[in-house]
């Protein structure tokens, strides 16, 4: 159905698939009509962008443009693109019919637990100045579930000099930041460390010049980090273990992970005097970029430096040991990372690496990667390399393998509707559901969006088949099941 308003061609769906614009996701489906899926990951940290392909109308002229739109600011896609309180932006080009345009589309995470439907817009204008549109839906999978059994960190601001923390508005963004590391980490049972027993290094007020030792004032299970205000010519915030305390143990054994640590906050903002944005809105994550030239939000740069005094400084034995070696090279952080090894550098960063699933920067990376830098997130590889470390990590969603969970079907009868959805779990949730060998009943099929088989099966019998689940990842294999329905008068 064509309805032409001038040089407008406003393209339906099912015109799109036939005449216009084609979305294909990574199986080679056409999704203009199922649309994409996204998933929250369970807890604050960044998920996993969706790679899709745009292929340009048969009589398209060239060369040609689209531009792509969504109606939510969480959502971002791959660079060159923009980011906004309208949401996201991006410009590709078409040289000619054969320019199939790859595309990643990713969400920000949020802190709640609802699904979430939006959608994308494709605006494509050929050479000729006819233009299509595609409007193609946005699923969301928020899989966020707060058990409330993950690791312990004390917070103590008493140790600070400057008043920065005696405002709740500066204290919420690093209290925030801390509980978002705090969630990945498991209990591990520690021992509990006695009022006056653990010695903490602390930086006088005027910065990275001048120090004392401070002991805990109360028993502690977990880590204690000292959160202070201080101010100097660098302008720059910090964060480290102490090495003057001791290890965590439980059950009376040694774990290689330091026990107390502190996180130092420049007051007058980071590497500037123009202070700092301290809101923790989840839609707003878009609001800076954390330059030189902004106010930098304080979440961010939290997040940053906690990260360095749970994890990323030599005072780790486990850091120290891979810093020496120029990389994380643990067996678990490299098949996450296609192999490779993760680069430290001399200021204990992740030296130009990525996170390959989200897009964004890896830990001291952070104005990089391919997707819009603007807040820092926690990322899957910063937290496999916190496990490198010695952290302990929970089974959250992001590390749970896909699996069919479906282990039987029900019978059914033959000149009757059958309707049963197969159910999975794990992985990057945007499935794709096929048979790998045998057949289903004569009458039935089997959805490869939803894993639902359903029709009217025709034949009696026992019929035997091998149903294959892949997760959104390219190259994966996936995994399969065995699977038998009896069809009965």
């Amino acid at each position: 159905m064509r309805l032409a308003v001038g040089l407008l061609l406003l393209c339906l769906p099912l015109f799109c698939e036939q005449d216009g614009i084609i979305v294909e996701d990574i199986f080679g489906r056409v999704v203009n009509q199922a649309g994409l899926t996204l998933v929250d990951w369970d807890g604050y940290m960044a998920n996993p962008a969706i790679k899709f392909v745009v292929i340009p109308p048969a009589k398209a002229q060239f060369p040609a443009t689209a531009i792509l739109t969504a109606n939510e600011q969480r959502l971002y896609f791959d660079l060159p693109s923009t980011v906004g309180a309208n949401g996201p932006r991006k410009t590709i080009s078409f040289a000619n019919a054969s320019t199939h345009v790859v595309v990643y589309l990713g969400n920000a995470p949020d802190r709640d637990s609802t699904d979430g439907l939006f959608s994308v817009k494709i605006d494509f204008v050929g050479a000729d100045g006819r233009t299509s549109t595609l409007v193609m839906p946005v699923h969301e999978i928020d899989q966020d579930r707060d058990d409330g059994l993950h690791y312990k960190i004390s917070v103590d601001f008493a140790q600070d000099a400057t008043a920065f923390f005696a405002s709740a508005a500066n204290r919420a963004p690093v209290e925030q930041a801390l509980a978002d590391w705090s969630y990945f980490f498991d209990d591990r049972k520690l021992d509990p460390v006695p009022a006056g027993q653990e010695k903490t290094l602390i930086w006088n007020s005027d910065g990275f010049t001048s120090s004392r030792n401070v002991t805990n004032q109360a028993a502690y299970t977990g880590s204690l980090l000292y959160v202070y205000g201080i101010h100097s010519a660098a302008l720059r915030s910090g964060g480290e273990p102490s090495s003057q305390g001791r290890v965590q143990s439980s059950h009376g054994a040694p774990l290689p992970l330091r026990r107390s640590g502190g996180v130092e906050i420049e007051t007058a903002g980071n590497y500037n005097s123009i202070g700092w944005l301290t809101s923790v809105s989840d839609a707003r994550w878009w609001a800076t970029a954390n330059l030189g030239n902004q106010q930098n939000e304080l979440l961010s740069i939290a997040h940053h430096e906690s990260g360095h005094a749970l994890a990323f400084n030599p005072a780790q034995v486990r850091f120290a040991g891979f810093k020496r070696s120029g990389c994380i090279n643990d067996p678990a952080v490299m098949a996450y990372h296609r192999g490779a090894c993760l680069k430290i550098d001399s200021a204990d960063h992740f030296d130009g690496e990525t996170d390959d699933e989200s897009l964004f920067g890896a830990f001291g990376n952070e104005y990089h990667g391919r997707a819009p830098a603007r807040r820092w997130f926690i990322t899957k590889l910063d937290l496999l390399a916190a496990q490198a470390v010695g952290w302990k990590l929970r089974r959250t969603s992001s590390f749970v393998p896909v699996s069919i969970v479906t282990a039987s079907l029900p019978s059914g009868l033959s000149g009757h509707p059958y309707v049963q959805k197969l159910a999975a779990e794990g992985g990057i949730p945007f499935y794709n559901w096929t048979l790998a060998a045998g057949s289903l009943p004569d009458g039935l099929h089997l959805d490869s969006f939803s894993g639902t088989i359903s029709g009217t099966p025709t034949r009696i019998g026992k019929f035997a088949f091998t149903v294959r689940l892949q997760d959104y990842l390219e190259g994966s294999a996936g995994v399969t099941r065995r699977m038998t329905i009896l069809v009965g008068r």
